[in-house]
Order: structure tokens, then sequence, then C-alpha cells
């Protein structure tokens, strides 16, 4: 009888192994990232990039967006190069985990100045039920500026270098860019301009007027519905003894992979119930009684 029992511990010992041993793939996880994108707002030049050393991109156009380019939490260091020139252009940026940032190489609000880089942080928070979030920077070679939206200013006063920001019902849109308290023709536009829901539109202005390069750049990232959006990771905080675990899908795995974090703690809970049950049958019997049962012993 004991040989039977010990053999019996043995085997629900090796399951409860087994199970926490198949949660080491869920609970790994990749070291965090954040997103950078590259926007080339000079008009006239084509531009090579690297980041920390390493070239992401060459020949990279104007109005092209380069990325996202998924960094390690921290500073990074660019160099921008432009084709047939000498020209070179160095800047440090430092990406957040799990953010986002658009870093644009474009003219400062002199015609004769020299480019600069200017870095935005994405408005990605979640967004109510349809609408979407638009976003209008001023980095073109033109005095601060006022946006008008369907004839009305939206935003005014906008300097080079800066951006504005609104959430709006989806829908198309007529964006025109005027100098500030002027009436009269528009820098740029009038263009239209389609919001999608639950997405972030941004619009750059790039270029200067007399050389006729006025132009945007647009680019549009999802954004979650805000009060909809469920969990991916527990977050404990750095005091925690669990930190960013993977919250396990309805089909048991993070990763669909395996049985998962969920699946693997049955499977330790029944074999520590199993080793229970065979060392401490009394113990059983007043678990039974517990749950409402009863233990019934066999012809």
């Amino acid at each position: 009888m004991r040989n039977g029992i010990r053999w019996a511990s043995a085997a629900a010992l090796l399951a409860v192994v087994t199970a926490f041993g198949g949660v080491s793939p869920t609970l790994a996880k990749a070291a965090p990232t954040g997103s950078l994108y590259l926007v080339q707002g000079l008009p006239e030049a084509t531009v090579s990039v690297s980041v920390d050393g390493t070239q992401e991109a060459t020949n990279v156009e104007p109005k092209d967006i380069v990325g996202p380019l998924q960094l390690s939490p921290g500073r990074h260091v660019l160099m921008f190069s432009a084709a047939g020139s000498r020209w070179t252009m160095k800047t440090s940026v430092t990406v957040d985990r799990d953010q986002s940032v658009d870093v644009v190489l474009h003219r400062p609000a002199d015609v004769d100045g020299d480019p600069v880089v200017t870095v935005y942080r994405n408005p990605t928070a979640p967004v109510a039920a349809g609408k979407g979030r638009v976003v209008v920077a001023h980095t073109a070679v033109v005095p601060p500026a006022d946006i008008t939206v369907n004839g009305d200013v939206l935003f005014s006063n906008i300097a080079n270098g800066e951006f504005a920001t609104a959430d709006v019902p989806g829908g198309s849109y007529e964006v025109s860019v005027v100098p500030t308290g002027a009436s009269g023709d528009p820098l740029l536009g009038p263009m239209d301009l389609q919001v999608e829901t639950q997405t972030l539109t941004q619009v750059f202005a790039i270029g200067e007027p007399q050389s006729g390069s006025m132009d945007v750049i647009v680019q549009q990232l999802p954004l979650s519905k805000a009060g909809s959006a469920a969990p991916t990771v527990i977050d404990t905080g750095s005091a925690g003894l669990v930190s960013d675990w993977p919250i396990v899908d309805e089909q048991g795995s993070a990763d669909g992979s395996g049985l998962g974090l969920a699946g693997s703690l049955v499977v330790a809970a029944a074999g520590v119930l199993i080793l229970g049950l065979c060392v401490w049958p009394r113990g059983a019997r007043r678990l039974a009684r517990g749950l409402g049962g009863r233990i019934t012993r066999g012809a």
C-alpha cells in the first residue's frame, strides 16, 4: 500500500514539475521597445539615415516615412546625410517604452536656415467611439500660421516646429493653412482630409511658398476605442512579484502554442490535489464532504 502511495505521489509531483515547466515559454517576454518613425520633410533632398551607427535607410525621398523602427528605451543617436552633398546632421532622441515618436527632418521658418529636426511624441491614447484624432504639425518655411477646417479657424498662430491636436468625428474635412490673422490666398490648400475613426491622422506641412514646394505628408496610425480596449498584460509595477504577465486568450495561450499559463496552472493544481489525496486520504474525505460530495468504495 505504501509503495502504491509513493508511486502515486511521485507521479503527481512529476505532473506539477511538468506543468510549471510548460509555463516558461508563456511567461517569456521580448525586451520592451518603443517605435520611431523618420519623416523626410526636405522637398529638395534625398537623404540616408543611420541609427546608433547602423544604416537604416538610403535614398529616402521627400515625403517618405521610414519605420516603425523598434528601438530599446533610452537615448539613440541619429545621423542624416544628403546624396551628392557633404551635408550631414547629427541629433539624438529619447525613445520611451511602448511609446511612438516621429522624427521630422525639415526646414526652419527662415528660408536661408539649415535643416532642423523636430521630435513629435505621437498622442496614441484611446479615442472616443466614432471619432478620430488629428495632429497638424507646422514644419514648413512660413511664419506662424492658422489652420482652417471647413472655412473656420481650428488652430491659430502655430509656429514652425509646433503642432496642434484635436479629436473630431470621422469624415472628410476641407483644410487650409493661412497666415495668422490674414485673409486672402492660403499658403496651402484647401485640400480634402479624410479622418478615419479610431485613427491618428497626422499632417505635416512642409516646403515653402516661394519655390512652389508647399506640400503635406500624411501619416495614419491605429488607435483603440476609449473604454473598450482589453488589456494584454498585467502590470504590477516594479514592486510586484509578477510583472507584465501575458493574459491568456480564450484558446488558453498568449501566443497560440502550448497549454498557456492557465492550462499549466490547472494541471499543476490537479497534480497537487492528487498528491494530497494519495498521501492524506482522510483529508480527501473531508474535502469531498465539504464540496457536497462523498467517496464511495468500489465493489
